[in-house]
């Protein structure tokens, strides 16, 4: 995939990633419980899995939504002029490898539950989503516009 059909393929892609962790972000901070609660449950079917602890610490819940608005912001900004913006998915794709590997480390050193190793594999797949994204961006064949 090259040209025009490649830049519309990635701004799509980014727009569709930009509302997914949004509508995520918003059920984080609106239904944290019934976000651990449901994953819970789905890892209580699959069998093995301990439950999601429940914390009355409003602090990472904060910290979560944040971070769920940057890589919002990241996809709409990116989506703009995906050439100029390139850089933006190497960005991503660090706040993803951070997030799936500390996800694996509670997951290994903690306790097996699943969505740590849920988050660890969602999130270890966006990154591989972001890096083919940024090199399809490498195809279109047109230069930054300087802005």
């Amino acid at each position: 995939m090259r040209g025009a059909r490649a830049e519309r393929f990635v701004v799509f892609s980014l727009r569709l990633l930009a509302i997914s962790f949004a509508v995520v972000g918003i059920l984080f901070i609106a239904t944290p419980s019934g976000v651990l609660d449901t994953i819970s449950e789905l890892g209580t079917d699959l069998g093995g899995f301990v439950r999601a602890p429940h914390s009355s610490e409003q602090l990472w819940l904060g910290l979560a939504f944040s971070y769920m608005v940057v890589i919002t912001g990241i996809c709409v900004i990116a989506q703009l002029d995906v050439v100029r913006y390139r850089t933006l998915l190497l960005l991503l794709a660090v706040g993803k490898v951070s997030s799936s590997l500390s996800a694996l480390a509670f997951y290994l050193f903690d306790q097996h539950v699943f969505i740590y190793l849920l988050n660890f594999l969602v999130d270890g797949s966006l990154v591989l989503v972001a890096l083919w994204l940024w090199s399809l961006i490498g195809r279109v064949g047109r230069p930054a516009d300087p802005g």
